[in-house]
């Protein structure tokens, strides 16, 4: 016990000698930087072509160059500050290249954190107006910026929050003494911030009008600096006086706007000061010829970093004759080392709402609280904060933390702004084949406890049409749930192969449905959800019950049911229509037992009943999409459908109520009956190349395989057209290759494809669309 004793004393006299010897070598350190050079780095403004900053700082620390003080602007901001906070290079860059920078630089959700309970169901709507029925509200009907600000919020606050208490608020305390330029429009003039939020500070700097959503700083809204000074040399002139200065300029020569680069068109306009010098008896210059690169260009960051490297090193014998004073490598990481180590850890004692109603405050602040724990991290906070806006109920939810010196913890301040409760949305799917449609909706929600929306939607289309209403009551229970109504009516109509841009084809098959549906739904975790759901309706088909009788009367099946149905889904996919990378499972069961009437060639004179119609139908649905490297990523899917369905009258009605295999929007107008089973199982890959963020070229492989076909038996006693028989059992099978070129725009995507499906023959299929495609679900889903 002795001998443990002392080895406890001489391991904390150790510790004691080493904190004493970083404390002494801390201000050696400070000591010697008062009798060295001082060194000012201003950083311009310049959206993406900013990360050329990152290189020229990385140049500067292997040359033992010093950064004492650092001014920006915009993206000059954005970097100076976080070098400012004790971010190395490698971090920064590694930050930009990060899978959650590339989200909320773009206004994206991360699909780990959207709640698949709270989202929408899909509809082919890419525009919405919020509208406001009631004197004295929010008159704003568009978006306020072309990116979403929701993922930023939170992100500033994630980042910075933790640094801004560290310092107590004052920019002379963070690792590096920083300052960063706004603009206030209204009074018409830049403001240099130096203390308070690092992460508003910044936010402010970097928010190019239009594309980014301004913030309030001291209740003025402030927009990017570079509208009144992007080269911010006055200011570390005016604040700091160092010795020399080292100015890095990543913006582009004057020319005359492009007619189809808007982006470049605002630059223009809004940048009102282009001055870019600075005195040589007061530092070195450096222009980082990156103009070829746009404002957005974020996915070519390699490349700019690599510019602004090479560039500063090219330079790098005159910054050595022009600057005397050095810093070490182990010297800069001690002192960086020191200042991490006092980062606090984020801890949220008390959460406040405003900028709605009292009840819409009280309900936002229970997403946030509902836990029985005292305190929140920032891994909860965020985890409510994506709660709180998936339902897209919100125009914008801005985070602010507050540090309690006191006890150590943060205060979470949520100014929330709701958006108007009546909304009409357009949209549509718009193809050289016959999928073309137009949509519009028209709604209403609230955001409450209880929440109520309501909705209805139609389609019209030359094979579709559809109208749709959905009313939805949600609970905050311990686990959320609603209770919901939806009604649908529709008719599809289906062709033996794809038109290109017109329609000659005879419509082999026409679906009509006609239903409603009550479900009790609950959320299952972030991304899940499971729903129970019973309903009743009649689905319709018209066919040839041979196949094809150009000119004759078409025979008519007519189902009465009446049905139970348990799904499950399960989704963080980054993209419901063209995914890259997430997962997707669903699960689905459902009974019906009712009626049909078979009509042959419509003739209600020669009418069959079956009064015990009744089956069991259940589907797997597993999708998974894996990131080979930043451009290249490969998916797999897998379906298994089963029905206990029964024959019906002849082959034709059979064929028309077997499940259909259709995994494309191109493959949706087209009726195949090889593509058509009562059990199937299809397998398929998707290896998708992205050579742009908004660009990709994606394969679609999959192989059908039926357990048994169903095929015509042609009998000369038969009146109606040839009855139905299984096949073999797995003898069949058909496969489907299509290649897509894919551009996603912010409301819609534009596309190009080629299909062969072997089925039939073998059929090559090519087409063009734009839009969305979503359609109403159909009773039998």
């Amino acid at each position: 016990m002795v001998q443990t004793r002392s080895t406890i004393s001489r391991n904390c006299i150790s510790v004691y000698l080493t904190r004493l010897s970083v404390l002494l070598t801390a201000s050696f350190v400070s000591f010697a930087a008062l009798a060295q050079q001082s060194v000012g780095l201003v950083l311009s403004g310049g959206g993406a072509k900013g990360i050329a900053h990152i290189g020229v700082i990385q140049a500067l620390e292997d040359n033992d160059i010093p950064i004492d003080y650092i001014t920006g602007t915009s993206m000059g901001a954005i970097v100076g500050g976080l070098y400012a906070c004790g971010y190395t290079p490698g971090r920064m860059l590694d930050l930009i290249n990060s899978k959650s920078f590339g989200y909320w630089s773009t206004g994206v959700i991360d699909p780990d954190y959207v709640y698949l309970y709270e989202k929408p169901d899909p509809v082919p709507r890419m525009a919405t107006l919020n509208l406001n029925l009631k004197p004295g509200g929010s008159k704003t009907v568009l978006p306020s910026s072309l990116i979403s600000p929701l993922p930023m919020n939170f992100a500033f606050m994630e980042l910075f929050a933790a640094h801004t208490a560290q310092c107590g608020g004052d920019f002379n305390r963070l690792f590096v003494p920083f300052r960063c330029v706004a603009s206030d429009v209204y009074n018409k003039h830049k403001i240099v911030c130096s203390s308070g939020s690092v992460g508003d500070a910044i936010r402010a700097s970097m928010t190019f009008p239009l594309v980014f959503e301004p913030i309030e700083l001291d209740s003025v809204l402030v927009y990017d600096g570079g509208i009144y000074d992007n080269f911010p040399v006055d200011v570390m002139r005016s604040d700091f006086a160092p010795d020399i200065m080292i100015g890095v300029d990543v913006s582009a020569p004057d020319k005359k706007p492009m007619r189809n680069d808007v982006l470049q068109q605002v630059e223009d306009m809004i940048i009102q000061n282009n001055d870019y010098s600075l005195p040589a008896d007061e530092g070195i210059k450096i222009h980082v010829p990156v103009q070829q690169f746009g404002i957005l260009d974020f996915d070519q960051y390699a490349e700019i970093y690599r510019i602004g490297y090479e560039t500063a090193m090219g330079m790098m014998d005159s910054i050595k004759a022009r600057v005397t004073s050095r810093m070490p490598v182990k010297t800069r990481q001690l002192r960086r080392a020191m200042f991490n180590s006092t980062e606090h850890y984020v801890t949220f004692d008390s959460v406040n709402v405003t900028g709605a109603s009292q009840r819409q405050n009280e309900y936002l602040r229970y997403i946030f609280t509902r836990s029985t724990r005292d305190t929140l991290d920032m891994a909860e906070a965020k985890d409510a904060y994506y709660r709180a806006v998936t339902s897209g109920r919100l125009r914008n939810l801005v985070p602010k933390a507050r540090w309690n010196r006191n006890d150590s913890t943060f205060t979470l301040n949520l100014k929330a702004d709701i958006k108007n409760s009546f909304n009409l949305g357009f949209g549509g799917y718009l193809s050289s084949n016959s999928s073309s449609m137009m949509f519009a909706s028209v709604g209403y929600n609230t955001l409450s406890f209880n929440s109520f929306s309501v909705e209805a939607d139609g389609w019209v289309g030359q094979s579709y049409m559809a109208a749709a209403a959905r009313a939805r009551l949600s609970f905050a229970t311990t686990i959320p749930s609603y209770l919901q109504f939806y009604g649908a009516v529709s008719r599809h109509k289906s062709y033996d192969r794809t038109p290109m841009f017109y329609n000659d084809r005879e419509t082999l098959l026409t679906s009509s449905d006609l239903y409603g549906r009550f479900s009790y739904g609950i959320a299952t975790g972030r991304c899940g959800k499971m729903e129970i759901s019973a309903g009743g309706g009649r689905v319709s088909k018209r066919f040839y019950s041979n196949i094809k009788k150009n000119g004759e009367p078409k025979d008519r099946l007519t189902l009465d049911l009446a049905q139970l149905r348990l799904l499950y889904e399960y989704s963080n996919l980054n993209d419901i229509t063209y995914p890259t990378a997430g997962s997707f499972l669903k699960l689905s069961a459902f009974g019906v037992i009712g009626q049909s009437v078979y009509y042959p060639e419509n003739d209600k004179l020669y009418k069959q009943s079956d009064n015990g119609r009744k089956w069991l139908q259940a589907e797997v649905t597993v999708k998974k999409y894996w990131n080979i490297n930043k451009n290249f990523s490969i998916g797999a899917q897998a379906t298994t459908v089963a029905s206990t369905q029964h024959m019906f009258n002849t082959y034709g009605a059979t064929v028309a109520m077997l499940p259909a295999f259709s995994p494309t929007a191109s493959t949706h107008c087209t009726y195949n009956p090889k593509l058509r089973a009562p059990q199937y199982t299809s397998v398929g890959i998707q290896p998708v190349w992205m050579p742009l963020p908004s660009f990709q070229v994606r394969g679609e492989f999959h192989l059908f395989q039926p357990w048994r076909m169903v095929k015509p038996v042609y009998t000369e006693t038969s009146s109606v057209g040839p009855a139905g028989r299984y096949g073999d059992w797995f003898s069949d099978r058909s496969c489907l290759a299509e290649v897509q070129a894919v551009y996603s725009l912010p409301f819609a995507r534009l596309s190009a494809y080629g299909n062969y499906i072997t089925a039939n023959g073998g059929r090559w299929n090519f087409g063009v669309s734009f839009g969305l495609f979503f359609l109403a679900p159909r009773f039998l889903q």
